[in-house]
Formats: structure tokens, C-alpha cells, sequence
């Protein structure tokens, strides 16, 4: 068993080097010099601006978990929410499969009922991040499809018959393992609705989640605005979204790779240069870290073993 953990774990780690091969052609195909001369149509004072915005975002987002946490009856002021939220934030983009976001839950562990309370929060808290990617991801694709016909229908007869085998296979196994499914998801779901959150506290969890998203994912806009890139801002913003889930896969790091083809390919749509592409993906990247300093920072100040990290159970 810790054999094939082994080898899965090594099988894991490498992978994700898929996304710095996928940059490294990219590169060495359009050229450093091109990227470069595209890289300096940006000011400082729009870099300062978009970070200015990130960190908006991020206390709009730790002031929605701080009112799912509450909601758990887990005590949090908007402070410690927005402190918390941030180191979780540096530990999400320094851990594999951003698990280090979990961390949050060893500085408010003295304000825990139990644990699964407080991994519950967490869970609900990345639940309205991935609804909201997945709704304005459909829309993108729907813009797309009316603007770019993306999606071609299936002609061939056996990838149709594939697809059918495949869900009907997904049915099959869920419908088998049913039984140990509801026994292992029953009590965590009994805690999961455990919180008072109501009707009007999950529609301002949505609304205060939309607004963050927009201003995060607004950024890849200003930034091609402030570089005189002539895109279509509202495919390009829609687009964007599609870029967090694919961010999502296990084949990068930090997006290094994946974010980058990715705009590559909604560039070429609207007939415009991969260089441009390409620097505005490396200002996104340089910009998000940067965004991540006070959270470096509150870290370093009350810093916790990584290791420790497994005692969140």
C-alpha cells in the first residue's frame, strides 16, 4: 500500500511539470524578445492599482468566510477573518493541490465545536467559488459558441457510442458503491447543514462571492487595457473563468503553462499576437504573488510546521 502511495505521489509530483514544458515551448516558439518588448507596454502604477484590486477582492472573500464561519457558530471578527484568510492564501500557492488553504484551520482550532465543523466551513467556502467558475464558465462557453462555433457536434458514430459507455459505466459504479458512498458522506452531511446560514445569508455569500471574482478575475481586462491590447473585453473577461478551472488541474504549477496556452488560444480567436498573450499572463502571475506579501508576512510572524498540517483531521 505505501508502495503505490509512493509511486502515486511520484506520478503527481512530475506531472505537474506538464505545465512548465507547456510554457517552454510556448516561449521558445513565439520568443523572449517579443514577450519582453510586450511586457514593457505596462506601468507601475497600473501593477500597483491591480494589486490594490486583489486585495480588495481578498477581504470581500475572507468576509464571506468569516460569515459562513459564523454561521457554524465558529467566533471570528473581520480582522481575524481577513488575516487568516491571507496565510491561508500563502499556503495555497506553496502546497500541493493548494491544500495548504486547510491551514486556516489550525489558527482558529481553539474556536472549533470539533473539526469537522470547521472543515465543513472550508468546504462551503470553495463550494461558492466553484459555483461561481462553473456559471460564468458555461456562459463563456455559450458566448463562444455563438461567436466561434468552439464546439463541433459528434459525427463520428463510435466516439458517440464511447461517450454513452462511459456514463452509463459512471452510473454503474455509483449505483454499486451507493451503500458505502451514503455511509461515509451521511454524518459529514449532517454537519455540513448544520449552519444557520438561511436564504438571505446564502444569497449575500453569493453576491459578496460574484463581486470578489469579478474584481480577481477583472484584473486579466485592466491589464490588457493598460497594454493597448484591442481585445473584445467581455469575451476575454468570460474567458477568464475557463482559465480558473483549467488552473485547477493537476498538470501545473501555480497555472505556470496552462494559463498561458489558454490565452494563447483566445488570442489567436480574435486574430491578435501570442506575445501579447503571453506577457499578460506573466503580469497576472507576477501580480498574484506579489498580492500574496501581507499573507508571507502574517505567516512568517506566527508560522506553523507544514507537517502540522496533517494533525487537521
Amino acid at each position: 500500500m505505501s508502495y503505490r502511495y509512493h509511486i502515486l505521489k511520484k506520478f503527481s509530483f512530475w506531472i505537474k511539470f506538464l505545465g512548465v514544458i507547456l510554457f517552454s515551448l510556448l516561449i521558445y516558439k513565439v520568443g523572449w524578445k517579443e514577450t519582453l518588448e510586450s511586457l514593457k507596454k505596462v506601468s507601475v502604477i497600473h501593477l500597483l492599482t491591480a494589486v490594490v484590486i486583489y486585495w480588495i477582492a481578498f477581504y470581500l472573500k475572507s468576509s464571506r468566510w468569516k460569515i459562513i464561519s459564523n454561521s457554524f457558530g465558529i467566533s471570528l471578527c473581520n480582522y481575524q477573518a481577513f488575516k487568516i484568510f491571507f496565510i491561508g492564501l500563502f499556503l495555497a500557492n506553496i502546497t500541493p493541490g493548494k491544500l495548504g488553504d486547510f491551514g486556516r484551520l489550525f489558527y482558529i482550532k481553539d474556536r472549533l465545536p470539533n473539526m469537522k465543523v470547521g472543515w465543513s466551513s472550508l468546504i462551503m467556502d470553495r463550494v461558492f467559488d466553484l459555483l461561481c467558475l462553473v456559471f460564468f464558465s458555461l456562459l463563456a462557453l455559450f458566448y463562444y459558441q455563438l461567436n466561434f462555433k468552439i464546439l463541433k457536434p459528434l459525427d463520428d458514430y463510435w466516439s458517440t457510442i464511447l461517450l454513452c459507455i462511459m456514463l452509463l459505466l459512471l452510473v454503474f459504479v455509483l449505483f454499486v458503491f451507493r451503500n458505502k458512498i451514503k455511509k461515509y458522506i451521511k454524518p459529514w452531511w449532517k454537519v455540513f447543514n448544520s449552519h444557520t446560514l438561511g436564504i438571505k445569508g446564502s444569497l449575500l455569500a453569493i453576491g459578496i462571492t460574484c463581486l470578489s471574482m469579478i474584481l480577481i478575475y477583472g484584473v486579466f481586462n485592466y491589464m490588457a487595457w493598460s497594454m493597448d491590447i484591442p481585445i473584445n473585453h467581455l469575451g476575454l473577461f468570460l474567458a477568464t473563468f475557463i482559465l480558473g478551472l483549467l488552473t485547477l488541474l493537476p498538470i501545473t504549477i501555480l497555472g505556470i503553462g496552462v494559463r498561458e496556452t489558454s490565452l494563447v488560444v483566445i488570442f489567436q480567436l480574435y486574430n491578435l499576437p501570442s506575445q501579447d498573450a503571453i506577457a499578460l499572463s506573466l503580469i497576472i502571475f507576477l501580480l498574484q504573488l506579489v498580492s500574496l506579501i501581507p499573507g508571507a508576512i502574517w505567516f512568517y510572524l506566527s508560522p506553523i510546521q507544514l507537517r502540522q498540517l496533517k494533525e487537521l483531521k
